[in-house]
């Protein structure tokens, strides 16, 4: 366990000089909002928690790193998204690869070890999703590519490619071969761009048959990338429900009914709380047992992998509602307090 925690590194300080990234009621985009502006306020931020270490918390102690479990990470990522949900959004993908690398070093293999030296050396992973809420998926079914030789794969149809991280040095993209007449493959690579990558501006992670994860780091990375961004959904839906909590209680005296009823009676509330306590004790299931050292045992049936795509569908959905069930207490303030 790190002795010091993300979260540690998130102080009241920087988390109060992170601008532009807070968002109303309603749930995280699918995509970074339209405007320079979000983005180079997200590109800031994430220059600021680059600067106090935040970004290589996965990384093992001889990278530079904390070397930090999932459990640790997630909780870091919720404290973030509550006070700069965009940010925290973007970022994640950086964690997940990192974190996922990490395991995969300690678990002896050194075929993604290049992540974590690219990492230490400053560099900003990223994920290109397929279509909105791809990141279920490493392989979006829109996502195509075929075998280009000495040089790799050549991805088809970029401009289903996209990313939720601003400005960044390798993306990772995915897709899948084949003509329909056998399995494909899901391809697993990494572009880079800018002077913080190496030479080899692309990179092949993993050839795959598609279907269950092969290996630790594309286990890993599902599982720390699941849970990662559920965290942040979570903390945003909780975000959204406390600040409607906070405008019930500032205008109560106005809000107060003649029968001495109250909006926080009402079931908005509570299955609002509900349902926010569901959604940690579900990431709670994935990210606490989550092992260091991953082991090489297979998983049988796909358990593991359906636990996690559980999980962030459960927290998805959960979220949604939440968002939901806020705007109708905020809207009985406001009826309310007239």
């Amino acid at each position: 366990m790190a002795a010091i925690r993300p979260r540690d590194l998130l102080s009241d300080g920087l988390l109060e000089r992170l601008g532009g990234t807070l968002r109303d009621s309603g749930g995280l985009p699918d995509s970074i909002p339209a405007g320079a502006d979000v983005a180079a306020a997200m590109t800031r931020d994430i220059a600021k928690l680059g600067d106090v270490g935040y970004l290589n918390v996965a990384l093992p102690a001889e990278f530079g790193g904390l070397g930090c479990t999932l459990r640790q990470a997630a909780c870091g990522q919720r404290r973030l998204a509550r006070h700069a949900p965009l940010t925290a959004l973007a970022v994640s993908a950086h964690l997940y690869w990192t974190g996922a690398a990490a395991d995969a070093y300690r678990a002896g293999d050194n075929s993604v070890r290049w992540i974590l030296l690219e990492a230490a050396r400053g560099a900003l992973f990223a994920a290109g999703h397929g279509m909105p809420g791809g990141d279920l998926q490493f392989a979006a079914p829109l996502s195509r590519c075929e075998p280009a030789g000495a040089s790799g794969y050549r991805f088809r149809n970029p401009a289903v490619l996209a990313s939720l991280t601003p400005a960044w040095d390798w993306a990772a993209v995915h897709a899948v071969t084949g003509d329909g007449r056998g399995r494909p493959d899901a391809v697993l690579a990494f572009a880079g761009r800018g002077s913080r990558c190496t030479p080899a501006a692309f990179r092949l992670a993993r050839v795959q048959p598609a279907g269950t994860p092969g290996d630790v780091f594309i286990t890993s990375a599902l599982g720390w990338g699941h849970a990662i961004l559920a965290s942040v959904q979570y903390s945003d839906a909780r975000r959204a429900f406390n600040q409607a909590i906070e405008t019930v209680v500032t205008h109560q005296p106005a809000m107060t009914g003649a029968d001495g009823g109250h909006p926080l009676d009402q079931w908005p509330v509570a299955e609002a709380g509900l349902r926010l306590d569901g959604m940690k004790a579900k990431i709670a299931e994935i990210t606490h047992p989550w092992p260091r050292v991953p082991g090489q045992e297979p998983d049988l049936g796909g358990q593991r992998l359906i636990a996690i795509f559980t999980m962030r569908h459960e927290v998805a959905e959960g979220a949604r509602l939440v968002h939901g069930l806020t705007a109708q207490i905020a809207d009985a303030a406001a009826v309310a307090a007239r």
